[in-house]
């Protein structure tokens, strides 16, 4: 029989992570476990780790010198999982009601890919009301999909080709696919890139990336800036890695766009990236 564990961060999201958590109660198919990893903060501490929910829910704590030590927290929340599919589930995602059954009918299918789901965009003043019916066609009809990612359209199981379109909010893949491509790249700190170094490593491997619309998930609305300029130290840091690696430059409109306000020297055709100025905002990569 096939297990599958739900795979999740958190720092400093108790009210999403309390969300997240509820829609796999709820889910048509509930996963055989929840791994939570919270980044820099104690794990005990969570209300959550002391809440029973209907599936078994285990809370660790990864502890690094970056604030969000996003690929090493990845690779931990697997390495604790004992499922023959890992689902990764960003902490601001609600899921669906059919969301793990779909992602577990994907890996059966195809367990040769990486599978991803679709995400709707929450509005500003949508609300997530537990006690009342119908709360998940309330989240339909108060979101949106992502401009680049709205596969409303397409068939289960449809190619993508563009490797770029991958994103870590929510996707998953078997066991062996994930070992097969080694984790998350560790070369990354923190913040920046290193999901579509996971995705460059699938291309290279060819392994295929495969849309999944059924697997539906809920991106709850919070404040957020583009480019992220406080993580422009990280974000610098992981371009030149990037480039390192691959030979191209990643996160091209935000390095565009520091350009623009005067904070780096940098040519989408060049081999070099300099930091002029930080930014005021710019917190250090390194606590």
């Amino acid at each position: 029989m096939t297990k599958l564990s739900v795979l999740t961060l958190t720092r400093n999201r108790s009210e999403f992570l309390e969300n997240l958590l509820t829609g796999l109660a709820r889910s048509s198919r509930m996963p055989d476990e929840c791994i939570v990893v919270h980044m820099n903060e104690p794990a005990a501490d969570s209300v959550h780790a002391k809440k029973r929910w209907p599936f078994p829910c285990h809370h660790h704590t990864y502890i690094s010198n970056v604030a969000l030590p996003l690929p090493q927290a990845r690779n931990v929340a697997a390495r604790k999982a004992s499922g023959d599919i890992l689902l990764f589930l960003d902490v601001d995602c609600i899921p669906s009601r059919g969301m793990v059954s779909a992602y577990e009918w994907a890996c059966q299918a195809v367990p040769e890919s990486v599978t991803m789901g679709k995400v709707n965009y929450l509005h500003q003043d949508a609300t997530v009301d537990w006690t009342v019916d119908g709360t998940e066609a309330m989240m339909r009809s108060q979101s949106k999909p992502h401009p680049k990612r709205d596969i409303d359209s397409i068939a289960p199981l449809i190619y993508e080709s563009d490797y770029g379109l991958f994103w870590s909010l929510s996707f998953a893949l078997t066991r062996q696919v994930f070992e097969q491509l080694g984790g998350f790249s560790n070369c990354y700190p923190s913040y920046g890139a290193e999901d579509t170094d996971f995705a460059w490593k699938a291309r290279a491997r060819g392994v295929p990336l495969i849309w999944v619309p059924d697997a539906v998930a809920y991106h709850q609305w919070h404040t957020s800036s583009v480019p992220p300029t406080h993580n422009f130290d990280s974000i610098v840091h992981n371009a030149r890695v990037f480039y390192e690696r691959w030979g191209e430059w990643p996160m091209g409109s935000w390095l565009a766009n520091f350009v623009e306000k005067g904070y780096i020297e940098w040519l989408p055709s060049g081999r070099t990236l300099r930091v002029i100025e930080r930014p005021q905002q710019a917190r250090p990569l390194f606590m």
